[in-house]
């Protein structure tokens, strides 16, 4: 499957060294940054930083769970969780498969959604206990991931693509080639933000025919 070529209608410059993932929190845009060890919310239109939120080992993907931030970090790749608000640390969740290379994390009303880069693997998991709901096999690595009812949408940072993979038909629908190599993702609805790892930007991209939510 050839990837499509598709150009940015959005792109924020941030100061940051080495972005990592990416999410939405309330009407902010977050990201986290593995140098400065923090999450940064920023607002999607101006860029300008609203908060900013210590976080030790920040390593790959972020997301949001009930009023709180899940972020991939330390060694281990454990699941770490954060008090947005002061920014204190709530507790672990410790990685599922140790050993193997979480980079993708999403949660949304399905449960919590994990990706494994060296796996090329998705699992879905109840976010309480952690068993096992459902196991979805992907074509590439996965930087980070986002998901809804429809489609789970991954990056792959050494390709560059974006790729979008059918939750009912269980297969891979399209591929599209971004700008720079794409880490975290985030949806809101009609666009795609992605942490750009090259040019150290957070960017958007439309992607074709992306409309079930």
């Amino acid at each position: 499957m050839m990837p499509f070529a598709v150009g940015t209608v959005r792109d924020i410059p941030v100061r940051a060294l080495k972005l990592c993932g990416m999410t939405w929190f309330g009407e902010c845009l977050c990201f986290s940054e593995a140098v400065s060890e923090q999450i940064i919310m920023v607002d999607p239109v101006t860029g300008e930083v609203q908060h900013r939120i210590p976080c030790a080992g920040v390593l790959t993907d972020l997301t949001t769970a009930n009023g709180l931030l899940l972020q991939v970090a330390g060694d281990q790749r454990c699941i770490r969780v954060v008090n947005p608000g002061n920014g204190g640390e709530i507790g672990e969740i410790a990685n599922p498969r140790p050993g193997h290379k979480l980079r993708g994390l999403e949660a949304n009303r399905h449960g919590l959604w994990l990706g494994y880069d060296d796996l090329h693997l998705v699992e879905l998991r109840d976010p309480r206990e952690l068993t096992l709901i459902d196991v979805f096999q992907v074509r590439r690595g996965i930087a980070g991931l986002t998901a809804s009812d429809s489609y789970l949408i991954y990056a792959d940072q050494a390709g560059g693509t974006i790729n979008v993979y059918d939750l009912e038909a269980r297969r891979e629908i399209a591929g599209y080639s971004v700008a720079g190599n794409p880490t975290g993702l985030a949806w809101d609805g009609q666009l795609i933000w992605y942490c750009d790892f090259t040019t150290l930007q957070l960017r958007a991209v439309e992607l074709p025919g992306l409309v079930r939510g």
